[in-house]
């Protein structure tokens, strides 16, 4: 009786181990989980650079001002409307309305507007990189030596009301190494 009680015990302890290292092996040979945020700053860095090199624009302001306005592409507008910018709609142009935030000075104030519709992820992008070469009030954007300047500078033109707006752009510039899609591509 004493011998199949030790058999017992020997096989349990050799059962538990078994499950141990079963389990340890499963965790350990999975893959890390999914970054929503690298996974769209990879996704999106060749159209950023693209369309910024095409402009003569800071392919790292370009991508993200991209990620703060649709929130790395989860934003129902980036989803619904591929507005990847928080462009708003004028004249005759498709649009959607949302609820936004704008700023009275310090004050943050939700809002309903119209914001501009798009065809395709590209076709926001596009856009928004002639909005910025071609209207008046964003000259000093293609002047800027570097990526801190024209993040200011886009501010400084009215583009958002957020008083922290170019801080928030550097801050993700920064926090991903963005800057390096500025360096010169041979």
């Amino acid at each position: 009786m004493r011998r199949s009680r030790r058999t017992s015990n020997v096989f349990f302890m050799f059962s538990a181990l078994l499950f141990i290292l079963i389990l340890f092996m499963a965790v350990a040979g999975r893959e890390p989980a999914s970054d929503p945020k690298t996974e769209y700053l990879a996704a999106t860095q060749h159209l950023a650079q693209k369309v910024a090199r095409d402009y003569g624009l800071f392919p790292s302001v370009t991508l993200a001002q991209s990620a703060l306005e649709s929130n790395y592409g989860q934003s129902e507008l980036s989803r619904a409307a591929n507005n990847y910018f928080g462009i708003k709609s004028t004249k005759d142009a498709p649009y959607v309305e949302y609820a936004t935030q704008e700023y009275e000075g310090t004050s943050p104030e939700q809002i309903v507007a119209k914001f501009r519709s798009y065809d395709s992820k590209w076709a926001s992008f596009e856009h928004y990189a002639t909005l910025l070469t071609r209207g008046r009030r964003y000259s000093q954007v293609k002047d800027a030596a570097n990526y801190v300047e024209a993040a200011r500078a886009i501010q400084q033109a009215g583009y958002a009301t957020d008083p922290n707006y170019a801080d928030k752009v550097i801050s993700i510039i920064e926090r991903y190494d963005l800057d390096a899609l500025d360096e010169p591509q041979f």
